[in-house]
């Protein structure tokens, strides 16, 4: 292995859901990215690399089981959450916060004019992208549905922690591994993303509050997260945007390079994919078929959406560019310089200056020594966090390097029992 190759873990080698593409994927391309292209987010060559991510893939590979106009709507989505993100991304916490209040006032009040207004008292262009999206989102789901107060709940944390995050990043703050995933558990989106899961299903709070399929959910978010920072992470070293990725405070809190922290996040992922297999076999199970079917619609596109989500990582251009799918084949990626922020290089190529080198961090971070005198070091052993199985993370580790085959055949058979409680149509061969 050359001095800056690394390999990556295969976080989902054990997950039970295969890659799924909509039919309805070519049309809600062509549809969503001239959406997205009619409000002029990026210049020319920002939005030809914006467009070379296709979110609208990412979109037809998670919600690959719903309607064409559910996926339409979905496209939308992810691609206003990633002009969000540019936008964000590049901003100081006060401009962040007035993104985020422009976003948060459109789907609390659709029908207000003023709503979309930005300090400038002009129309900002993520207040109408969010109008547009909203109208199309409610008309998939009967008024007064649970799930609208889901998605805007969840969005306004989303885009408050999104704020946070700048205010991080402005103070050069460097999260414990702990303190990160509370903080990214909102910056994420993925849990408006799930909550969207939800239109059209008409699961009351009941159900959807049920503490094994709220369960289920954070489980879900926690492997949104774990598989998107591993892929994102050599890109967002060249936006200057590491400090906000789960690979730096595993290097910096436990004192490990950088194919050392790939590995302790490989063994942490497995502890995430155990809880969530074995709550798979504690699903509800109801009186009313229709209910118990929609219920696993639910649970089905929460898994699909973890896979999905790691399927585009490599086939989309927004991390490897041109060389995702040999990543996705050989698990080896080099650490160096890839597209940075759209926005960030706009700018650059309008001053004519020259796009700077990024720091590449594949060596143990060193912890200053205030940061240890405040306890910043000590952070709490992520692992304590699961509640299956309830074994601090170095005793799972172990347990998991001792099991043996047949232990394995046992779980395989409890997670292929529940499997069979989807309906027909939606299991996988």
């Amino acid at each position: 292995m050359s001095q800056r190759q690394y390999c990556l873990p295969d976080l989902l080698r054990d997950w039970p859901w295969i890659r799924d593409i909509s039919p309805y994927y070519p049309k809600a391309k062509k549809e969503s990215s001239e959406w997205v292209t009619s409000f002029h987010p990026f210049d020319t060559r920002g939005q030809r690399r914006f467009d070379a991510c296709d979110l609208n893939l990412l979109a037809s590979l998670t919600y690959s089981r719903r309607s064409e106009e559910f996926v339409r709507a979905g496209c939308d989505l992810m691609n206003f959450y990633f002009v969000y993100d540019e936008y964000t991304d590049v901003s100081d916490p006060k401009v962040a916060r007035e993104l985020a209040n422009i976003v948060t006032n459109v789907m609390k009040n659709p029908e207000d004019e003023y709503s979309t207004k930005y300090s400038t008292n002009n129309t900002h262009l993520l207040g109408d992208m969010t109008r547009q999206f909203w109208k199309r989102a409610t008309a998939l789901a009967k008024p007064g549905s649970p799930c609208f107060k889901h998605f805007i709940d969840t969005s306004e944390a989303y885009l408050l922690a999104v704020t946070r995050e700048a205010e991080d990043r402005a103070n050069h703050t460097v999260r414990s591994v702990e303190d990160y995933l509370h903080l990214r558990r909102d910056t994420c989106g993925a849990r408006p993303t799930l909550a969207l899961i939800e239109f059209g299903l008409n699961l009351s709070e009941d159900v959807t509050s049920n503490p094994v399929v709220a369960s289920l959910r954070e489980a879900a978010v926690d492997l949104i997260i774990l598989v998107n920072d591993m892929h994102s992470y050599t890109r967002e070293i060249s936006c200057g945007l590491a400090s906000h990725n789960i690979i730096t405070p595993i290097m910096r809190d436990y004192n490990l390079d950088l194919q050392s922290a790939l590995e302790w996040l490989g063994t942490y992922t497995d502890g995430v994919v155990s809880k969530f297999l074995s709550n798979l076999t504690q699903v509800p199970s109801f009186d009313d078929q229709d209910l118990e079917e929609r219920l696993w619609t639910y649970v089905d596109g929460l898994g699909q959406w973890v896979r999905g989500n790691d399927d585009w990582s490599c086939e989309g251009k927004r991390y490897y560019g041109d060389d995702g799918l040999i990543i996705k084949k050989t698990r080896l990626i080099s650490v160096e310089p890839r597209w940075g922020n759209y926005l960030r290089l706009q700018e650059m190529a309008s001053s004519g200056e020259e796009t700077p080198s990024p720091a590449l961090i594949t060596d143990p971070i060193e912890v200053p020594a205030q940061a240890k005198e405040d306890g910043m070091s000590e952070a709490k052993d992520p692992g304590s966090g699961f509640s299956s199985p309830t074994l601090p993370l170095r005793d799972f580790v172990l347990q998991m390097e001792v099991r043996t085959w047949w232990s394995w055949i046992i779980d395989g058979v409890m997670v292929k029992s529940a499997l069979m409680r989807l309906p027909p149509w939606k299991i996988q061969n």
